[in-house]
């Protein structure tokens, strides 16, 4: 008798647990920035000066990490429209309707799988 009840207060427990969703990611990763702000500068011993000035490092440096994917995704688009624009010569009319049909196909599964997958993350807890 006893198994059973321990059994299902860790059962509770973990269903609990589960059950909460996740903070807002971009807070959370403010916040853990910040955190690691205030570590460098207590571990290093920096000025206020030093940590502003690292601070904007980190921002410009995400900033253009964030150019730089912005370039390649227009890259990668651009060679898509290369690609399917030699589909095109090669295929009939025919076949290349039906190629755009299953590859939005294919896409819509993708994406269907990706929501799912997004949905389970927001309910596990960190």
């Amino acid at each position: 008798m006893k198994k059973l009840i321990l059994s299902a207060a860790f059962l509770g427990l973990g269903v609990f647990g589960f059950a909460q969703t996740t903070q807002d990611r971009k807070a959370n990763f403010e916040q853990k920035k910040a955190e690691h702000l205030q570590k460098m500068k207590q571990e290093l011993n920096l000025t206020d000066a030093q940590v502003a000035q690292i601070k904007a490092l980190h921002e410009s440096k995400a900033a253009e990490r964030k150019q730089d994917m912005t370039a390649k995704k227009e890259d990668r688009m651009q060679k898509m429209k290369e690609n399917e624009a030699e589909m095109q010569k090669i295929l009939t009319p025919e076949q290349f309707k039906k190629f755009q049909e299953l590859k939005a196909k294919k896409m819509a599964e993708r994406k269907a799988q990706f929501q799912d997958r997004k949905k389970a993350d927001a309910t596990v807890v960190k």
